[in-house]
């Protein structure tokens, strides 16, 4: 079984490049613009996974984040934060909000592969 991973971020550089990684390493990935494109792509595709970008037009990763973890039917998707934003309140905030764990851009694609597996094999 194909592992879905959903890659919401409004980078268009980063987006293309973490899908080509990804998909080289056997996930299929999704992706998402902003943070209401991936509340439905999230409902609609149910992926295994969800990275989610904290600073996203129309609504910020934490709120997206809120709505999925209230949500039946997403509320058992793991979400990895995604972000810039290294200081700990941004983390602290992330992980209230129902993350399962929180990377800090820029980041080596073997980091995040890394951390995609551990949260797989915890989910």
């Amino acid at each position: 079984m194909t592992t879905k991973v959903l890659l919401a971020d409004d980078e268009e550089d980063v987006k293309i490049v973490l899908k080509m990684y990804l998909e080289t390493k056997g996930y299929e990935v999704v992706t998402a613009y902003d943070g209401l494109d991936a509340i439905d792509v999230a409902r609609r595709e149910k992926p295994n996974v969800i990275l989610l970008d904290l600073m996203m037009p129309v609504i910020d990763g934490f709120e997206v984040c809120r709505r999925l973890k209230a949500d039946a039917a997403t509320q058992q998707i793991p979400i990895i934060m995604v972000s810039a934003a290294s200081h700990a309140e941004s983390v602290q905030k992330g992980l209230a909000a129902g993350a399962v764990d929180y990377i800090v851009k820029p980041f080596e694609p073997e980091s995040l592969e890394k951390l995609l597996s551990n949260v797989l094999a915890r989910a």
